[in-house]
């Protein structure tokens, strides 16, 4: 899940809680663990941030284009 941040708010920035951060207006959390989830579920329920779904591209790999190359053929020097 992915959430934008509608305000700043000062919450924790890891999982046993015993460190904070600011999350800034307008910033986009990744809520990949189950505390950044919980975090993220409680500023979705007071309003400080929206849920975000972000189109990220799609990797595309061109094929490897093989050159053709021509054996010349040997051609004996009349001498």
């Amino acid at each position: 899940m992915k959430i934008k941040m509608l305000a700043d708010v000062k919450a924790s920035c890891n999982e046993s809680g015993n460190a904070t951060r600011i999350y800034q207006n307008n910033e986009i959390i990744d809520c990949d663990k189950q505390w950044l989830q919980d975090i993220g579920q409680n500023f979705l329920n007071s309003n400080l941030a929206i849920e975000v779904k972000v189109d990220e591209p799609k990797e595309t790999k061109k094929k490897a284009v093989k050159k053709k190359t021509t054996k010349k053929k040997a051609t004996k020097s009349k001498g």
